[in-house]
């Protein structure tokens, strides 16, 4: 909890930037513009990550603390990527959301990592993921081959994207969350639209499509997407939430206008975490009020506490079918609950994380 607020981080990454993990040498691209993005979006200086700290290989006993003690966060969401044309091990890997989910299967959820362009191997990887505990499926929407190249990955290809979407219904996943808005490196933006979500989404109602990195670009796709299909169609806002605290008025632009559109119960807040920490993203949501002239002059609604709980936890909660006084009831007395109570989450940002590192070097040079 922060405050009165019960915190559900969207999205968590164990993300490997390291060299070794570089699969073609364009990774390092990659790598330096994520670095780029951790400053960026945090401008904060206070809450920089050196570039050693940040591009190792992070694990999960470096970001469990993190969130639970020094962001507040009371459910986390564990995303697994299949960025394989970059990364050797898919840059998030699953095994971390997996080992993850295990250690804590009251807190921690986890979404599986996929290309649907591995045809039958995707499938299988679907299935796979599903026995290993995965509550949904994330997919990236473009693949890299090198020199320039860059293949699209669509949720509406009938080849690859239909077939994918009907094995994950068969194997019960409701939500499939798809990357839009961002790329790292080389590959071409173009493929980051929203181009294959109204068909997808007319087509398969019973899904639900999480579109992540909502508002950093393609806001007017969004927003006719957000508004033709409001049964099953969901913003997570990984990346640009952090825009409050760098550009807050081009962030309160585009929620305002999702919310204008009706989407207050499909929005929800994601940290992204390590590309960014997570507490100061809460922090700033908690604080934010809509622009009393962006209210006058657009028609934004302004934000109220019941909504911003909404978008901090009871949105994602009620996506996945979970209600919040039971997840309470069942977490309560738990170790992290003990420590939140007894330590608070007023803790200096990626503390736990460095007094880690400093004690496994200890070790080591021991």
């Amino acid at each position: 909890m922060l405050g009165d607020y019960f915190i559900v981080d969207g999205v968590i990454h164990g993300y490997n930037w390291s060299e070794p993990n570089w699969h073609i040498p364009e990774a390092r691209f990659a790598a330096h513009g994520g670095f780029g993005g951790h400053r960026g979006l945090q401008p904060n200086p206070a809450w920089h990550l050196k570039w050693e700290e940040f591009s190792h290989d992070w694990q999960i006993d470096e970001l469990e603390e993190a969130a639970f003690l020094e962001s507040g966060t009371d459910l986390v969401v564990y995303h697994g990527t299949a960025i394989r044309d970059l990364w050797n091990d898919g840059h998030s890997a699953d095994a971390k959301g997996v080992e993850w989910k295990k250690r804590e299967p009251n807190r921690v959820m986890y979404y599986g990592g996929a290309n649907p362009l591995d045809g039958k191997a995707a499938l299988d990887e679907i299935s796979r993921n599903r026995d290993n505990g995965a509550d949904a499926v994330k997919i990236y929407p473009a693949f890299y081959h090198g020199h320039g190249d860059t293949r699209r990955i669509s949720l509406d290809d009938p080849e690859f994207g239909y077939p994918f979407i009907e094995k994950a219904i068969d194997l019960g996943y409701k939500t499939i969350a798809t990357h839009k808005a961002i790329p790292f490196g080389p590959v071409d933006v173009n493929h980051f639209d929203l181009a294959d979500v109204p068909s997808a989404a007319g087509r398969y109602p019973e899904v639900n499509f999480e579109i992540l990195h909502a508002g950093m670009a393609f806001v007017e796709e969004t927003v006719l997407v957000l508004q033709s299909f409001p049964e099953n169609t969901y913003v997570n806002l990984e990346g640009s939430n952090s825009l409050l605290l760098s550009q807050p008025k081009r962030f309160a632009h585009f929620l305002g206008q999702f919310l204008n559109v009706g989407a207050e119960d499909r929005i929800i807040i994601s940290s992204g975490m390590t590309l960014v920490h997570s507490r100061p993203v809460f922090d700033a949501i908690i604080n934010f009020e809509m622009p009393e002239d962006l209210q006058r002059d657009y028609g934004y609604p302004a934000v109220t506490p019941e909504m911003k709980q909404k978008f901090l936890g009871g949105n994602f909660m009620r996506l996945h079918g979970k209600d919040i006084p039971e997840f309470q009831k069942t977490v309560e007395g738990d170790y992290w609950d003990k420590r939140q109570k007894e330590e608070g989450t007023d803790h200096e940002l990626w503390s736990h994380y460095r007094a880690l590192a400093a004690a496994k070097q200890l070790e080591t040079v021991r």
